[in-house]
């Protein structure tokens, strides 16, 4: 077999039907579920008169439209309340577990994954969210869907995808005093555009990535999205095995043991080929400013922001 890289190896691993010329049936290991995309995709499985063929592998969050203080009180805009509360009728009709607004794991649907050791190496990870792409710091293959895909994905754990082109943006070095992961990927962006990503999983290697928390890796993979990609991957390693360690749903005992080989199997071959290559010496990084109407107008804390009235 030839060497694989991260996406590589984890895209094969999923494929149920393949067929030249066309898009991949994936099988999906976590469908992660909100109240804003998901109401519409409900519906459909209702008029079919189709059941939710994995509630197992479902999890839904109440997420968008909480409140971020005086929970007790009703909730003042009407369009976010009925969207949670059809959520919660949805979710008991369908059999799916539900952390509502009042459950002590609710949280952002990005970040209680990754939380509670739901989101692990090697999976494939969706939500009907474009930020999705987070997950993909631990190891994962992670990605938004629209509400006609999360309809597709209650109904039959599996999603028609086109394989995405490979890139590798390699950050050498270390990131200087100051310069956080934040930093790092709108210098990417700066670097790549707003559309650079386009078509692309985008792989994010290199001293400078390794040395990144696992916060730091998850706003790394977070912001894939502003370069134009739908997934942002980190190889997994001893820091994403110490994340993972101990956390609700993360394995244990003989199975911990069994993941954890498979897991250090997923980092990209040596000589694996990627389509493009992005290069990065993490010593150039300052800390970024945003000036303008997209992430792409980025400049270095030590440069000058454009005067509006030089522009032609």
């Amino acid at each position: 077999m030839p060497p694989r890289t991260l996406l590589d190896k984890i895209w094969d691993d999923h494929v149920v039907v393949h067929e030249s010329g066309k898009p991949d049936l994936l099988y999906i290991d976590l469908h992660l579920v909100h109240e804003v995309t998901s109401p519409q995709a409900f519906d459909g499985l209702r008029m079919a008169g189709r059941k939710v063929h994995r509630p197992d592998l479902t999890l839904a969050t109440a997420d968008h439209n909480v409140p971020t203080k005086d929970r007790h009180l009703p909730i003042a805009d009407p369009i976010s309340k009925r969207q949670l509360d059809v959520i919660d009728k949805n979710c008991k009709e369908f059999g799916i577990e539900l952390y509502g607004i009042n459950h002590a794991r609710q949280g952002i649907v990005h970040v209680i994954g990754p939380e509670l050791g739901l989101t692990l190496p090697g999976k494939t990870v969706v939500c009907g969210d474009s930020h999705t792409a987070t997950h993909g710091a631990l190891g994962a293959l992670a990605f938004g869907i629209g509400t006609s895909e999360v309809e597709h994905v209650l109904a039959t754990q599996c999603l028609w995808q086109d394989r995405p082109k490979s890139m590798l943006v390699e950050v050498s070095g270390r990131l200087g005093p100051g310069v956080s992961a934040k930093d790092l990927v709108l210098y990417i962006i700066g670097r790549i555009g707003t559309d650079g990503g386009t078509g692309y999983a985008i792989e994010y290697a290199g001293e400078a990535v390794r040395a990144l928390s696992m916060d730091g890796r998850m706003t790394l993979c977070n912001m894939t999205i502003e370069a134009g990609a739908r997934s942002g991957m980190i190889a997994p390693d001893d820091t994403t095995f110490e994340y993972i360690a101990g956390r609700p749903f993360a394995p244990k005992g003989n199975d911990w043991d069994e993941a954890l080989a498979y897991w250090r199997s997923l980092p990209t071959d040596p000589d694996a080929r990627f389509d493009r290559v992005v290069r990065i010496d993490g010593a150039d990084v300052a800390p970024q400013v945003t000036w303008g109407t997209n992430p792409g107008h980025v400049l270095p804390v030590t440069s000058v922001v454009p005067d509006p009235t030089s522009s032609p």
